[in-house]
């Protein structure tokens, strides 16, 4: 996609899939994620840290990258880091999730977007998620990806439009 926020976590796949050896170049969106995936073991516990600004709005991953660089130095399979990162980042979404919820009165969330086309990354979200007492929607009719996306703010914007406030 080309919003900054999906083509940025999209960006960090392929980045850790080419520093696993996975893929370095890809022929198709998301096809370095998709590989990525099925390389990683799917039962790790370990992860890495995300970095997060104090403001709690930008999120820096060179802790993750340099622990899965370490990892690997020190010998550690490419499928456990994979593993790690997977779990890492399903850690962050919860994480942030938690943090916006509690500011916002909010236990609902809603996992929608390309990276929840990554079905290990969706179960181990839902999971973190489900853990701290959220209810968590996922899609069911509609794509996961843009297409999804596109409808779901078409449906917003046509609630505000039935309701006078557009």
């Amino acid at each position: 996609t080309n919003s900054p926020e999906t083509s940025s976590m999209g960006r960090l796949f392929d980045a850790m899939s080419a520093l696993l050896g996975v893929r370095a170049a890809v022929n198709y969106e998301g096809q370095a994620a998709i590989e990525l995936e099925a390389m990683a073991v799917p039962n790790c516990d370990a992860v890495y840290e995300f970095k997060i600004s104090s403001k709690g709005n930008i999120i820096e991953a060179d802790n993750v990258i340099r622990g899965a660089v370490a990892d690997l130095l020190d010998g550690m399979p490419a499928s456990t880091v994979a593993g790690k990162f997977h779990l890492s980042v399903a850690r962050l979404i919860a994480m942030m999730a938690d943090k916006v919820g509690i500011e916002r009165g909010l236990r609902r969330i809603v996992l929608s977007g390309g990276v929840f086309q990554n079905k290990f990354l969706l179960e181990k979200s839902r999971a973190l998620l489900q853990g701290i007492g959220f209810e968590v929607f996922t899609h069911a009719r509609v794509p996961t990806n843009d297409g999804g996306i596109s409808f779901g703010q078409a449906a917003v914007a046509n609630a505000r439009v039935m309701r006078g406030r557009i």
